[in-house]
């Protein structure tokens, strides 16, 4: 639905609201020319453009909330997806809420079947075979698994980093 692509602009490592647009303008390839504002120059690259911009990791960088109205206002081809724990109050926005998935008590073990069908063993399961193809759910594992999925409380992102860890585990 985007002619002109997603880019994904990575925002955990700031804290400082003022980094964002700088850290947008280097996903998308731009510097700022003369005497043009880093605002300026985003603001033009995405002006004409059918795009969406995924920001993840807002919580920390609220303040650039007012600056990601902007672009949004000066680019009816701009869309936004921001992942955040807090929310940005933007005009026109669509809060999703997204909540835990379904996690098996301590004590089920047992059956791997039932197990299995627990939204965050699933998707733990699913994440480690992208890595290790061989991976399987199995007696001996079982308990391990569940403990990592109640321990991140079913919290679908935070499955998906520790099952990207596997790889180097």
């Amino acid at each position: 639905a985007f002619t002109d692509g997603v880019v994904f602009v990575p925002l955990a490592a700031l804290t400082d609201p003022e980094l964002v647009l700088p850290a947008i303008a280097r996903a998308l390839g731009v510097n700022a020319v003369g005497e043009r504002t880093v605002m300026e120059s985003v603001a033009a690259a995405v002006r004409d453009r059918q795009l969406l911009l995924v920001l993840d990791n807002c919580e920390q960088v609220l303040g650039a909330a007012p600056d990601i109205a902007d672009l949004l206002t000066g680019s009816a081809g701009l869309k936004v997806l921001a992942t955040s724990r807090a929310v940005l109050h933007l005009r026109g926005k669509h809060e999703v809420a997204i909540p835990p998935l379904g996690l098996p008590d301590t004590r089920e073990h047992a059956d791997l079947t039932a197990l299995g069908e627990y939204e965050a063993v699933r998707l733990f399961v699913e994440r480690v075979q992208e890595i290790r193809p061989d991976f399987t759910l199995t007696r001996d594992n079982a308990g391990v698994v569940t403990a990592i999925c109640r321990r991140l409380d079913g919290l679908p992102l935070a499955i998906e980093l520790a099952a990207a860890r596997t790889r180097l585990l």
